[in-house]
């Protein structure tokens, strides 16, 4: 399996729709259990009981029917959990070799932004094995603040978000960035500047052929249609949102976020 970890508004979901249009590979709308099931691994240690809360909290989440469930049935995943031993990492890597051969594909992979915020919990339970292959993609902290403020994420955004973006995206790197054959950092600059290119070399780390289908706008998961804050998803890719936070940020606040995550800012080439 393979992990998209990025922040939100940093293309997380353009990167995952575009490679699900690959017909090798499978990525589901967003889950909502791999982080709670990293605490149900820190917190409980008999086998048993842990078992039985985790297939609740897989099969009973709310996003369960919209993404795993539209390829696994509650019959398979027990059958997984019950069956592989009681690891983090294990079980997630059942679950998704599973969901792969349902969907006739080679691999599959998760993307969900707690996987990035809360990535310490999932690094402490094993949830992140050594066959586990990550896709970390990074935006411009200035021009995704721009984007969450455009979507009205939340109101008090200006107060720790760039702290997060920088402290998130820092630690992932650090801990996975000099290991080539896991990790593959994506910036999402390049990615709409050179798309082509960028997908040709994600194919290669995922080990799949390259397909142009990737970039067709029209091949993205209907259901994000009814989200505004994806409209642009059904858009071709392009470069007209790099660097918008020019345009809209004032001196002062473009000056706070680069306060608040200038080690990032600096260290993922955005100085």
């Amino acid at each position: 399996m393979f992990f998209v970890f990025g922040s939100p508004r940093s293309g997380t979901t353009l990167l995952a729709q575009s490679l699900d249009a690959h017909q090798d590979i499978v990525v589901p709308h967003e889950t909502d259990f791999i982080i709670p099931m990293a605490f149900v691994f820190d917190r409980i240690a008999d086998p048993a009981i842990g078992r039985d809360m985790l297939l609740k909290l897989i099969t009973q989440s709310r996003g369960f029917q919209a993404s795993i469930g539209r390829y696994l049935t509650e019959q398979q995943i027990g059958r997984i959990v019950n069956s592989c031993d009681y690891t983090a990492g294990v079980i997630l890597q059942g679950i998704y070799e599973e969901l792969a051969r349902s969907a006739k594909a080679k691999i599959a992979g998760d993307k969900s932004p707690n996987d990035l915020l809360f990535l310490r919990m999932l690094v402490k339970v094993n949830g992140i094995t050594p066959d586990t292959k990550i896709l970390h993609i990074i935006r411009d902290i200035r021009d995704v603040m721009v984007s969450l403020h455009a979507v009205q994420w939340v109101a008090d955004l200006d107060l720790y978000f760039p702290r997060f973006w920088a402290n998130s995206n820092l630690y992932l790197h650090s801990l996975y960035g000099a290991n080539k054959s896991q990790y593959w950092l994506v910036r999402y600059e390049d990615l709409v500047s050179q798309p082509e290119a960028s997908f040709r070399q994600i194919c290669e780390f995922l080990g799949v052929e390259y397909q142009a289908t990737m970039l067709d706008h029209q091949r993205r998961n209907p259901f994000y249609r009814e989200l505004g804050c994806h409209r642009h998803l059904f858009e071709p890719i392009t470069t007209s949102r790099i660097g918008v936070h020019r345009q809209s940020l004032s001196p002062e606040t473009r000056q706070w976020y680069e306060r608040q995550a200038g080690e990032a800012i600096e260290t993922f080439g955005y100085k």
